[in-house]
């Protein structure tokens, strides 16, 4: 996952495992009580396939009577959130939404009491993707319980008997909360209901700084990202592998959509938007949105570089446009600088403890590349870090420092205090 306090794109897992706190009061009194499902047996994974693909062809076809006709009605509290799920998927640009029944069952323990012994729960597959925006679709294992309503097999839940997401089903937005879509210079918008009201503030942000980095990057890049802007606490709580560990300690976040968990194939990035950045205003907000647009944009260009110059060239390239005035920096740099640097960053810890510093120097560190060899250095030291995918691990960099530059990372680092002390000493 990538943040304007991130770790590295590949190799880091965002899994959307949806917190506790959804739908709190959807325990297993979610469910009809009283006597048993069925008394004509559970359905069967070939009815249960052909009750999603109903499913399905009612999403694509905006026909929600039929969507509701492959629901057990009788619930309303299952009801509501499959409207809303249903009024969320209407608003997005669905290239593919499909789902395959799988030979594998959820434990027995997931299940509801209420739900009686005629209840399948068989393992899901569901591919979705987003037209124009993702190259391949996106693949989760979830799940339903299926019975059977006056002999018809129906959907009792998607979710599970204690009212929480199916094991590792990585839930996204549209499934937690209703959404609000906007479109605007190849951005899809997601917002929910507390951040609406923000959308034209933030498109036109996004519209600003897409231009921004386009003209300060080397290559083409097409302007198009999925853009979240979430308020809502389930949505936030959602996000693994943070950055620091702690999402309010965060602005934004850029991260992979991989098209299966645990496998590298990228699906299409994401760029979070985080409440913190809106509160904070103007020139932040341009300054953060610039740094995320600039991870998405460089994509996979700097995968296996050291974190620090990824993150440097989007603190570089976030703060660019702003007056000298305008580009602060954080408080413990000035300090930290006058004590002396022994190296860059190293990767592993980039974003620990340290992590304010280690932004603040990396920044330095490529805004004095720039100063002085001028931006195509900077990019070029980035492709070469890059090494054509291979990358370079950090006890590696040095040679490529050297080869580039004329000078290693200690260098490097000590060239960068000084240009913290030379303009915010």
């Amino acid at each position: 996952m990538r943040s304007s306090l991130r770790g590295r794109l590949v190799g880091l897992l965002v899994a959307c495992v949806a917190s506790s706190a959804l739908l709190a009061g959807c325990s297993s009194g979610d469910h009809p009580q009283g006597p048993t499902a069925t008394t004509t047996g559970p359905v069967s994974a070939k009815q249960a396939q052909r009750l999603l693909d109903r499913r399905a062809e009612a999403v694509r076809n905006h026909d929600l009577s039929a969507f509701l006709g492959t629901l057990d009605t009788s619930n309303a509290t299952l009801v509501a959130r499959q409207r809303r799920y249903f009024a969320n998927m209407a608003e997005l640009p669905l290239a593919t939404l499909k789902y395959t029944v799988l030979k594998s069952d959820w434990p027995g323990e997931l299940r509801s009491r209420s739900w009686g012994h005629y209840v399948s729960l068989p393992q899901v597959r569901i591919a979705t993707q987003l037209a124009g925006f993702d190259a391949v679709p996106v693949t989760r294992i979830t799940g339903f319980a299926f019975a059977r309503r006056n002999g018809k097999p129906v959907i009792m839940s998607e979710l599970t008997g204690a009212g929480k997401p199916f094991p590792g089903s990585n839930p996204a937005p549209w499934d937690l909360v209703r959404i609000h879509v906007r479109t605007a210079a190849g951005t899809l918008q997601l917002y929910d209901d507390k951040t609406w009201g923000d959308a034209d503030e933030i498109s036109s942000v996004l519209t600003r700084g897409i231009a921004d980095v386009q003209s300060g990057i080397p290559f083409g890049w097409s302007g198009r990202v999925v853009v979240y802007v979430f308020s809502r606490k389930v949505v936030l709580d959602s996000f693994e592998g943070v950055p620091g560990g702690n999402i309010n300690h965060l602005g934004a976040m850029t991260f992979p959509m991989y098209a299966d968990l645990g496998q590298p194939a990228v699906a299409g990035i994401r760029f979070t938007l985080l409440p913190s950045s809106v509160r904070a205003g103007q020139p932040f907000l341009d300054r953060i949105t610039r740094h995320e647009l600039t991870h998405v944009a460089v994509g996979t260009r700097d995968d296996g570089a050291p974190i620090w110059l990824a993150e440097g060239i989007a603190e570089y390239m976030g703060a660019r446009d702003l007056p000298r005035s305008q580009r602060r920096i954080a408080t413990v740099a000035v300090d930290r600088a006058r004590e002396g640097v022994p190296d860059m960053p190293a990767s592993a810890t980039f974003n620990g403890p340290d992590q304010a510093w280690n932004y603040a120097l990396a920044w330095m560190a490529c805004d004095y590349i720039v100063a002085t060899q001028g931006a195509p250095r900077l990019w070029e030291l980035m492709a070469a870090l890059h090494n054509g995918g291979a990358g370079t691990p950090d006890d590696q960099e040095d040679a490529v420092l050297e080869r580039v530059l004329g000078y290693d990372g200690p260098a490097l680092a000590e060239h960068a205090a000084e240009r913290i002390l030379h303009i915010y000493g």
